[in-house]
């Protein structure tokens, strides 16, 4: 007996000096990461804040070394209350890491509080009783609560949005590209990390007992647990309960609906947001009454094609849609002139997307389809392309192009393209692996003149063989965030913005005038080439500019944007450039899932009937994104607004994707594709 005490003592005094190590470590981080904890904040001051955290810090050391036994009976009753005080310490232990002091618990309905509180608990109960300890396994969901909200932190200082439930597929994709960031925490990101600390040494105070003194009796509480959590996922998160109670998760601004109503709720009714809907009304006879009305054109084998490139470059955009901006130089003079006084149809496109999700642009350009009709932050390259399915590469070998290869100078599986390019039918994919030039980069992606220069390679390939048309598909990298950290073989002394404070975007257009430069040089070489070649270029999206740095540009005034104003976030140019004569024209405003069509009309290419359905809807709807849409009476209208008179047309387009998309063993080929 004697032994099994002494060995308990030299167990506990262990895990006591175990804890200490990680308590000095966390002094080490603090030390090491001061500046960016302590910069001024107009909220607090650095003195504050270094007694705030050593507070903290002193009161999980001192709780370290206490232990409390009140015996069995009272052990149980602090179990209990343990079990139901930690939902709450939980809440606010995670909130803290993503505190504003503009919108952080206000407007917290009460109800909205208990359903955070409630998902809280369940799922703490659920650690509890596969752990069979109250203490672990609180530990262990107060860990991921609190760790899921520094992602969170740190997601949306990234790419602008936080942490949706469709991310958890793009999760490979985003640690691909990690590197390009620069962790840093900040006040409240550690005060969290400090409340973590504390709440863990508070559950080491009490007296904790096996939750099940049985096997029979821990797995009836399993299956209880499992009937539990099917229950509450029906019924709390698959449902609109939370929307019903005030919850607003804003498409636009999702990180101000995570703040005000509570990250677990919020996160939450991103699940149900990420589950496709069949559109009301769908049925393939009402697709059909739809598409009868579009004759797909006839593919004329006789006719003369340009060649197309087609280059969506990465993060593309020209910031002054978003205020005055003033630069010491023009950082895309040549982009400019080419769109004013050049041989080409330009205009302005609206992505639905900002910061990231690269893919989704990728996908409505290239089958025509729109983001307007698949959930908030899904990714369609992972979760709906498991099957062929028609796009402008289809279209464009159907009229005897060759080539077909596209190009992206990064990891292939990123966005799961290795497997979404071959099914819209791409008959090549270069990546940074199997490109077949020299990689050559700019801070640690490839340059844009890489990339022309591998899909010219491929072209001049293709002539050693034939002389059919040739078409390339380039998806670029190079001006992938962040734009705030330095990298030695990066000269960013170009591009200085003048009367803002706004150092990273001065960063960004230095890249953008390398991309300037870049995409010069690949005109001048299709310039001097005898065949007809067309090129087209546009942007993935915005980039993320940093909040303060959009305070700056915009004096503020960007945080007060209703949506119809946050649309200018989405707003990116497009050209199409020729080097032989084609009608110049101006489009006013268009969006990425009409630009395939838009592209088709300028090299007088055959259209397929979704294409000419399309040209018709682009009259009464001349941009949609999964932000909203223009009308052609000039008003703005949410995708659901069931009260707008384009209402019908909108659920037309949206059962014509969904038989595309989801419905493909039903799909209305002919509508889809041009006849041979």
């Amino acid at each position: 007996m004697l032994k099994n005490i002494d060995f308990n003592k030299n167990r506990q005094r262990w895990k006591n000096y175990f804890c200490l190590f990680i308590s000095f470590l966390f002094l080490i981080f603090f030390y090491v990461n001061r500046t960016t904890i302590l910069e001024n904040d107009p909220e607090f001051s650095s003195k504050f804040k270094i007694a705030s955290i050593v507070l903290g810090w002193i009161v999980g050391v001192v709780l370290i070394f206490v232990r409390l036994d009140f015996g069995k009976k009272w052990n149980r009753v602090i179990n209990i209350l343990y079990i139901l005080f930690a939902p709450c310490y939980i809440f606010f232990n995670m909130e803290i890491a993503v505190f504003n002091e503009t919108y952080s618990f206000r407007e917290q309905h009460l109800s909205l509080l208990l359903f955070n509180f409630l998902l809280i608990g369940i799922l703490e109960l659920i650690f509890i009783v596969i752990t069979n300890r109250v203490r672990l396994g609180t530990d262990i969901w107060a860990f991921i609560c609190v760790m899921f909200n520094i992602v969170n932190y740190f997601v949306y200082e990234f790419r602008g949005t936080p942490v949706m439930a469709s991310d958890i597929a793009t999760v490979g994709t985003a640690l691909e590209v990690a590197d390009g960031y620069k962790i840093q925490f900040n006040f409240y990101t550690t005060v969290a990390l400090v409340m973590l600390f504390d709440f863990i040494m508070l559950g080491r105070v009490i007296k904790c007992e096996p939750v099940f003194k049985k096997v029979s009796h821990r797995l009836c509480g399993i299956a209880v647990m499992a009937v539990v959590s099917v229950t509450g996922f029906s019924q709390l998160v698959m449902t609109d309960m939370v929307s019903n109670r005030g919850l607003y998760l804003s498409l636009f601004n999702p990180m101000r609906s995570y703040q005000q109503y509570g990250s677990i709720a919020c996160f939450a009714r991103s699940i149900k947001l990420s589950v496709p809907e069949k559109p009301n009304g769908y049925s393939l006879k009402k697709v059909e009454e739809i598409t009868s009305k579009y004759i797909s054109d006839t593919v004329d084998p006789n006719k003369k094609r340009p060649n197309v490139i087609v280059v969506i470059n990465e993060a593309f955009s020209d910031p002054q849609v978003l205020g005055d901006i003033e630069t010491n130089e023009d950082y895309m003079p040549f982009i400019h002139d080419l769109m004013k006084n050049g041989n080409c149809v330009s205009g302005t496109t609206y992505a639905s997307i900002v910061g990231g999700q690269t893919a989704n642009t990728e996908y409505e350009f290239l089958t025509g389809n729109s983001m307007a009709f698949l959930p908030k932050g899904t990714v369609a390259f992972q979760l709906y392309l498991r099957h062929a399915m028609p796009s402008l590469v289809t279209e464009l070998k159907s009229e005897g192009y060759t080539g077909n290869s596209a190009t992206h100078l990064q990891k292939a599986r990123n966005y799961n393209r290795d497997k979404a390019y071959p099914l819209l039918g791409f008959d090549k994919f270069y990546d940074y692996t199997n490109m077949i030039v020299p990689f050559v980069k700019m801070r640690n992606n490839a340059t844009d003149q890489c990339t022309y220069d591998n899909i010219t390679h491929d072209y001049e390939q293709q002539r050693k063989s034939t002389d059919a048309p040739y078409f390339g598909y380039t998806m670029t990298i190079q001006n992938h965030s962040s734009y705030d950290v330095p990298f030695d073989n990066f000269d960013d002394k170009r591009i200085v913005v003048e009367n803002a404070d706004a150092p990273d975007l001065g960063y960004y257009l230095s890249l953008i005038k390398y991309s300037d430069e870049m995409f010069e040089n690949l005109i001048n070489y299709y310039k001097n080439t005898d065949e007809p070649t067309v090129i087209f270029l546009t942007g993935d999206h915005q980039p993320r500019i940093h909040d303060e740095s959009m305070d700056s540009i915009t004096n503020g005034e960007w945080r007060n944007w209703n949506d119809e104003e946050m649309m200018r976030r989405y707003e990116v140019p497009f050209l199409i450039w020729a080097n032989y004569d084609i009608d110049k024209k101006t489009v006013e405003k268009t969006s990425m899932n009409y630009l395939q069509t838009i592209l088709m009309e300028t090299i007088d290419g055959e259209l397929t009937g979704f294409q000419k359905f399309q040209q018709d809807l682009q009259k009464e709807i001349p941009v949609l994104t999964s932000n909203g849409y223009w009308g052609a009476d000039g008003k703005f209208y949410s995708v659901d607004d069931k009260n707008s008179p384009y209402y019908d047309l909108i659920q037309e387009y949206a059962m014509l994707q969904y038989n595309d998309m989801t419905d493909y063993k039903n799909r209305v080929e002919d509508f889809f594709e041009l006849k041979q």
